[in-house]
Formats: structure tokens, C-alpha cells, sequence
């Protein structure tokens, strides 16, 4: 009881003494444009972090994807020998591309911290570092190994990421994932199950005709692409909640010209669970043998955005650490499912006790109204601070 009432001092105390320094860093970082691909900003976003990062001692490794950025790894090992290793999951990307933020700068209103990023998800990566450090500055480090996986993809479906995850996952007895926080009436909601996402696109082939003269010669693209776009979305499945998107869409020349070409992108979310992807890739893959408009052809190419974070009584295991430094801090914790993804889906998929939605309460996130909530940045720090501290 001792231990536990000293852990949780220390974990508020710290967080009130470094949110300060935090909100500074915060600043910094949300003033980068580092959108996902951009290089530049990613190297600058990493050198930002690097003075915390040695502060607690971390051994550092870069993994490098030419024309994409460059993930960190960095580990804190114990002095003695590890009883568990721990995966501390955020990312270094964002969404926004270069020159949004100069057009949409980092400012501070009452409890609200503005900043493109600041919710998702450089206040998860602070909020992670943090929590260790406060640990590290008051000798309350675990006698566990803390390995940091800080990704330069997540906002496009980490597919060079997961492969970071995969490794990482190996050994792995817990993973945390600092992506924007939930409520639910005031109580604290931690995420143990999210729905995985498709993304795809649909290419039309037809024959470019004069519009008027010769239009019965033509074999319109875009006709098709229609008939294709009603037909995927009737694989809405309303009552399990999986939906399908088209956005944008494109196709030919002129109005005075049957289309020879067109496009249409798309996503279904929703996914609910890892078994629901063969059935849904079946219905794609037979879209190309359904063509309305003779002369056409179609071409359904897609891609698993994120897999399914399913429900597990593992992901539970690892709810209850978060839920048990929430009561400490005086708070009734639940347990939710949420249905936006994050790389908590390939943590849980690749066997790791997973829990998700540490960080900060943010607003707008996506959007150049980004905010996220200073006091809870504090309260999640602590948070932080008391789940790791706890580990034994």
C-alpha cells in the first residue's frame, strides 16, 4: 500500500512539474509539417525527440523507407534482468501536407492546445516518453524492458510499419497505444477492440467516341463505373455496421466525348472481425466479372488498411493495467470498443495483449480545428507514469 500511494505521488507530482516543458515540446513539434512521406519533416520531428529520449537512456534504433520517413525503435532495459517487455506504440506522422503548418500555427486557448497533431498523435508520443521519464527521474522504473515503437505511417495503414509491429511483437507481454483518448460520462474509456478498414479503387476501361455523331460507337467508362459504384455499395451491411465508401471519383475528357476512362476510390470500414476480410474480398474480386456496359472492362484493386482489433480476453488482461492505474489516480475506468482504426490492430492481431486510447482527450483531429486538452495531458501523463510504475 506504501509503494503504491509513493508511485502515485510521484506520477502526479511529475506530471503537474513536466507539463510545462511538454506543452513547450508540443509546440515544437505541432510547427513541423511532417505529413505522412515527408522526409524533412520527419528527420526534424526525430531530432525534437532526441534530448528526452537519451534523458532516459534509451538505445536507439532507425529504420529508414526511402520516399517514406523513418521509424524509431528506442529501448529502456532494465539494470538487472527483465521480468516482461513492454511496447509503447504512437506515430510521427500526420495527415496534413506541407505548408499547413505555418497557414494553421500551434496557439493555447484557456485548456486548449491548438496545433495540427496535437491529438493525433504527438501528445500520445509526449504523454509515453513522459510517463517513463518521470519514472526514470524518481528511480520507479520497472524492472521491465520499455520498447518505444514510433512510426513514420500510421495515417496511411502502417504498411511499412507493421512490419516494425511484427518484430517488436515477438516476446512482447503487453502493448500500449497512445492514440487519442475516450470518455464516456466523465469516465475514462480505454479501447480493447477497433474494426479493421479496406481501401481500393475501381478502373474502368471503355472506348472514347464522338459524343454526338458517333456515340453508339463509344462504350462509356464512366456508365460503368456507376453501375459499379451502386453495386459496392450494395455490400453495405447496415445491421453489422460494415460500410462502403466511394470518394473521389473520375473519368474521361471533354463532354463532347464518351468516356474511355474512369475511377472511382474507395473504403469499407466497419470490419468487425479478421474473419470478415475472405468473404468481403470475394464480393471484390467478382466486381470485374459483373460488367453492365459491353466493350468495358473492370479492375478492382484494394488493400488492407488495418486489420481487426477483436475483443480477447488478452486485450482485456492488458485493460485491466490501464484500469487499475485509473482507479489509483481516484477514476472509474471502461471498457469500450471503438470503430476508427490504429496500430493497435496489428499489435492485438500479432498476439500481443493489447489496449488502446491512452493518451489525451483531443477535438477536430484530421481537421485544422486540431485541439487536444491540456489538463488531460497532464492527467494522462500520470496515468502513464502509474501503469508502468506498477509493473512488477
Amino acid at each position: 500500500m506504501e509503494k503504491r500511494e509513493s508511485l502515485c505521488a510521484a506520477a502526479l507530482a511529475g506530471a503537474e512539474r513536466v507539463l510545462p516543458r511538454m506543452l513547450e515540446l508540443l509546440e515544437r513539434l505541432c510547427s513541423v509539417d511532417c505529413g505522412t512521406g515527408n522526409e524533412a519533416g520527419n528527420r526534424q520531428v526525430i531530432e525534437l525527440l532526441r534530448p528526452v529520449l537519451h534523458e532516459l537512456g534509451a538505445q536507439v534504433e532507425e529504420i529508414t523507407e526511402p520516399g517514406l520517413g523513418t521509424h524509431l525503435v528506442a529501448r529502456v532495459r532494465p539494470a538487472g534482468a527483465s521480468k516482461g517487455k513492454v511496447l509503447l506504440s504512437a506515430h510521427l506522422d500526420t495527415v496534413f501536407g506541407p505548408g499547413f503548418a505555418a497557414r494553421f500555427p500551434f496557439h493555447m486557448e484557456g485548456d486548449w492546445a491548438h496545433g495540427l497533431g496535437a491529438g493525433d498523435c504527438k501528445s500520445g508520443v509526449l504523454i509515453s516518453l513522459f510517463g517513463a521519464l518521470i519514472l526514470k527521474e524518481a528511480g520507479l522504473l520497472p524492472p521491465w524492458e520499455l520498447v518505444y515503437c514510433l512510426t513514420c505511417d500510421e495515417e496511411t495503414g502502417s504498411q511499412s510499419g507493421s512490419r516494425v509491429y511484427r518484430r517488436e511483437a515477438e516476446g512482447a507481454n503487453l502493448a500500449l497505444v497512445f492514440e487519442g483518448g475516450r470518455e464516456r460520462e466523465g469516465h475514462p474509456a480505454f479501447v480493447t477492440a477497433r474494426r479493421g478498414v479496406i481501401l481500393g479503387a475501381i478502373d474502368v476501361t471503355g472506348r472514347e467516341a464522338h459524343a454526338g455523331k458517333a456515340y453508339r460507337e463509344g462504350r462509356s467508362a464512366v456508365l460503368e463505373l456507376a453501375h459499379q459504384i451502386i453495386r459496392l455499395y450494395s455490400f453495405n451491411d447496415e445491421e453489422r455496421g460494415i460500410c462502403f465508401n466511394v470518394a473521389p471519383i473520375s473519368g474521361g475528357r471533354p463532354n463532347g466525348v464518351v468516356a474511355g476512362e474512369a475511377r472511382g476510390e474507395f473504403c469499407c470500414a466497419g470490419i468487425p472481425a479478421n474473419a470478415d476480410f475472405p468473404a468481403i474480398r470475394a464480393k471484390l474480386d467478382g466486381m470485374a466479372e459483373q460488367v453492365t456496359v459491353e466493350g468495358c472492362t473492370v479492375r478492382v484493386t484494394y488493400r488492407t488498411l488495418f486489420p481487426a482489433m477483436e475483443e480477447s480476453p488478452a486485450n482485456h488482461r492488458a485493460w485491466e493495467y490501464a484500469a487499475a492505474a485509473a482507479r489509483a489516480m481516484g477514476l472509474e475506468p471502461l471498457e469500450i470498443s471503438d470503430p476508427s482504426a490504429t496500430d493497435a490492430a496489428y499489435l492485438s492481431t500479432f498476439g500481443v495483449p493489447t489496449v488502446d486510447a491512452l493518451s489525451a482527450m483531443a477535438e477536430g483531429i484530421h481537421t485544422t480545428e486540431e485541439k487536444v486538452s491540456i489538463p488531460s495531458i497532464r492527467q494522462r501523463t500520470a496515468l502513464c507514469a502509474l501503469l508502468l510504475g506498477a509493473l512488477d
